[in-house]
């Protein structure tokens, strides 16, 4: 049987001792009869042992405490593999969601190609048109072909001008560079520039050797070619070259821009120019 948490211990019934009491009697050491009897009156239960067989206490008996319970802990490792989770299936139906518009949001305008027709081809018929006459009358005269007098004669139309025999070889040649290109409808907007100069100039020497002036119902045909022919490069300028040409992925082949000015106006410009530097005579006399 545990011993009673109870119990007196031997202080304690020394205690009790020095008490006045005498029903109490002295601590002797061991279970006495008379230690019974106190027990008896207190109402409390006698001790079993006070001190083990065979051995005797000096001091105060003093009950040993309970030691402190201790918690242990313990470490596994646990070895974990890595658990494959396999991707959630697509789901088959495609939710249609309708686009938002907000007040602030403008609208994206998406550029459509405009039908042209037969615009394409009509600019080709005029390019063509315009590059083969320049083309024909440059090769007739640097070759003399189909009775054409050539540079000679070229320097004899341009005898009253100071710098006549050089006009005679610059003129055809910039008819000849103009023409090519504009058959091929290659830099367009540059053969049209040059197309314009040299036009420019031989409509200035077609006014200076007639006497009619601005009457154009006595005008030769002398003079209404090369003023006709200035007339179609500028519009080849303006119009551009179209899809029928070696620059038709270019944007200027379908829809030029402001360049077709400044082309249209250095070209009169250039006409200018070679006009006043070769024959020395003032455009606007």
């Amino acid at each position: 049987m545990a011993n009673n948490p109870r119990d007196l211990t031997p202080k304690e019934q020394n205690d009790l001792s020095n008490l006045d009491t005498p029903d109490v009697p002295e601590y002797s050491g061991g279970t006495t009869a008379a230690s019974e009897g106190l027990y008896t009156r207190t109402g409390k239960a006698a001790p079993t042992e006070i001190f083990p067989s065979g051995e005797q206490q000096s001091g105060p008996l003093i009950p040993e405490s309970p030691a402190p319970a201790t918690t242990a802990f313990e470490t596994a490792s646990v070895e974990r593999e890595p658990v494959y989770v396999p991707p959630a299936e697509q789901s088959a139906v495609t939710e249609s969601v309708e686009p938002t518009y907000t007040e602030s949001a403008e609208p994206v305008v998406v550029e459509e190609e405009t039908r042209r027709g037969t615009t394409d081809f009509g600019l080709f018929l005029l390019r063509l048109a315009l590059g083969a006459f320049l083309i024909i009358d440059s090769v007739g005269t640097f070759f003399r072909l189909g009775g054409n007098e050539g540079i000679s004669g070229l320097e004899t139309a341009y005898a009253n001008y100071p710098y006549g025999n050089g006009l005679a070889v610059v003129v055809p040649t910039l008819e000849l560079a103009a023409g090519v290109f504009l058959v091929l409808g290659l830099l367009t907007p540059v053969a049209a520039l040059v197309a314009i100069a040299v036009t420019g100039f031989m409509a200035l020497d077609a006014f200076n050797a007639q006497s009619d002036g601005f009457n154009v119902f006595a005008w030769t045909p002398e003079t209404w070619v090369p003023v006709m022919l200035l007339a179609a490069s500028l519009a080849v300028q303006f119009t551009g070259p179209g899809r029928y040409g070696i620059d038709a992925s270019r944007g200027w082949a379908k829809r030029p821009l402001a360049s077709s000015w400044v082309g249209a106006l250095v070209g009169l410009a250039a006409a200018g120019l070679i006009w006043w530097f070769g024959t020395e005579i003032n455009p606007f006399a």
